[in-house]
């Protein structure tokens, strides 16, 4: 039997202590394991009953997966390149946004974000030009960035 403060992989360290060879982030490899799993199972339905069952109003399994991909090649990217030596990736993450502050960006922003059909799309504050089609929330907000850092450089 296990106790509440025993190691994970069950070698009897107490406290996060493993005497075993867990690596110290095991359950960021066990979730990986976790998702490759969901994932090959999820590969393995068949497709046009998923597309069926997504295509009756379960947009957000679909929006899910958009944001997990997203998520899950920032840090494939991240570990693949030299961009974890010498800088802390926290330093690279955004940083808390009061509320306030991100109403007064609505008002001064020329661009906002809608969702249409399943996607988020870029439109000019007046008008419904699309500017851009994304497939989470996330990749609208990096052109929204992009767009505003393109007004300030000229």
């Amino acid at each position: 039997m296990k106790r509440i403060n025993e190691c994970g992989c069950g070698c009897g360290g107490m406290d996060g202590g493993c005497k075993g060879k867990e690596p110290q982030n095991y359950m960021f490899f066990r979730n990986l394991h976790v998702i490759k799993t969901a994932i090959d199972s999820i590969l393995e339905m068949d497709q046009s009953k998923v597309d069926k069952i997504l295509s009756a109003g379960h947009d957000w399994a679909v929006d899910h997966i958009a944001t997990a991909v997203d998520d899950v090649e920032e840090v494939y990217h991240f570990l693949s390149t030299d961009k974890h030596n010498g800088d802390s990736y926290n330093s690279q993450q955004p940083q808390f946004v009061p509320a306030g502050f991100q109403n007064h960006l609505k008002q001064v922003m020329g661009e906002r974000i809608e969702r249409q059909e399943g996607k988020w799309v870029v439109k000019p504050k007046k008008g419904d030009h699309v500017l851009g089609t994304h497939p989470t929330k996330k990749a609208a907000l990096k052109q929204l960035a992009a767009i505003e850092i393109s007004k300030h450089k000229k």
